[in-house]
């Protein structure tokens, strides 16, 4: 059998608060290893960008990836049925969070919370990466070019959940749901009830239609069930792909919430990590904190302090802004012992 993962991973996360007044932001980096210790089953990668209160992102941090690797069809060799694991996993993570409701900060006129979060996961096994997405983080691939090393590529994984997008608007609008401009934002319509409505909603309470969510697709937002058509209009059902890892060129894999993304082009992001990634190759070879060695990068520090300098010259309010990096590496000894070895070789 080959071997689980089949391959070696660097991983740093970092987290901006930005100009926000809360952090809504989390990230999940989890590794399962092989009953002989040798390798590892799978390593799981999760960012989660929270809206309404940090309480939906938490508990998908929590819980989802739980969820995906205790159903059967996880450990299956067929590609399909671990998709449809993790399909079933987001949407058992969806119905648990009704039973956690009650325990979610209410909305400030006494209403059941809002939160809500996207979610944007990546399992690496059997040297393939398999994804989950709901909403719009996003995961990017870098891959290094077979004609020129010195150039990375990128590789979009996902594609954003926007309330304007065609497609999106069309569900919505299957499920009973409605999208609305608010200055110049497509949002998704919360039917809420009118202020001073006591006791249960039910379909007969009177409603105030508030143009509220920018994402058509997330976990939690349970203010989005529509009760006629027993469908939630903000969708928890992810998009689905399985992508067969090249080790002989793809470097990294980079998950970021919309406060990278709204900032930074894929490009930018894929060579600002080639750019740590040199700069720390050097650091290897050359060892030594003196004054003219070089320093250790983070790359995901690196993309956050790069996103958050963009806001800031876009003259915006800087979003939570969440990065982790993957750096995919061949199998075998650790890169800095090899780095060496190519060194003292020449």
């Amino acid at each position: 059998m080959a071997p689980s993962i089949g391959l070696n991973l660097r991983v740093t996360g970092h987290c901006n608060q930005g100009g926000r007044k809360y952090m809504e932001d989390v990230f999940s980096v989890a590794y399962q290893q092989t009953d002989d210790e040798m390798d590892l089953e799978y390593a799981f990668f999760g960012i989660f960008d929270g809206h309404g209160g940090k309480e939906a992102a938490v508990f998908a941090k929590e819980h989802l990836m739980d969820n995906i690797v205790k159903h059967q069809n996880f450990w299956s060799e067929n590609d399909d049925l671990v998709l449809k694991a993790i399909r079933e996993g987001f949407l058992k993570t969806q119905n648990d969070m009704w039973a956690d409701l009650p325990n979610w900060t209410k909305t400030s006129s006494g209403l059941p919370s809002t939160a809500g979060t996207t979610a944007s996961i990546a399992f690496i096994r059997r040297g393939k990466i398999f994804v989950g997405h709901a909403g719009d983080s996003g995961i990017v691939l870098g891959e290094q070019d077979e004609s020129n090393p010195d150039v990375w590529n990128y590789q979009a994984l996902t594609k954003d959940h926007k309330p304007e997008d065609e497609v999106e608007l069309a569900r919505i609008e299957a499920a009973g749901g409605k999208v609305v401009n608010k200055s110049g934002v497509p949002r998704v319509v919360w039917n809420r009830p009118k202020l001073g409505h006591t006791g249960p909603v039910r379909r007969s309470t009177p409603v105030d239609e508030i143009p509220f969510l920018a994402v058509a697709r997330a976990l939690g937002d349970l203010w989005s069930y529509n009760s006629k058509t027993d469908i939630f209009v903000v969708s928890p059902d992810p998009d689905l792909h399985v992508y067969t890892i090249d080790i002989s060129k793809q470097r990294c894999l980079i998950l970021g919430t919309d406060g990278a993304w709204n900032v930074l082009s894929a490009e930018q992001a894929v060579n600002s990590v080639r750019a740590a990634e040199k700069n720390n190759e050097r650091h290897m070879l050359e060892g030594g904190t003196g004054a003219g060695a070089h320093q250790w990068q983070n790359p995901s520090k690196k993309l956050v302090d790069l996103a958050v300098e963009r806001w800031r010259v876009c003259k915006l309010r800087a979003d939570n802004t969440s990065v982790v990096v993957v750096m995919l590496d061949p199998p075998g000894p650790p890169r800095a012992q090899v780095l060496r070895r190519q060194r003292d070789a020449a």
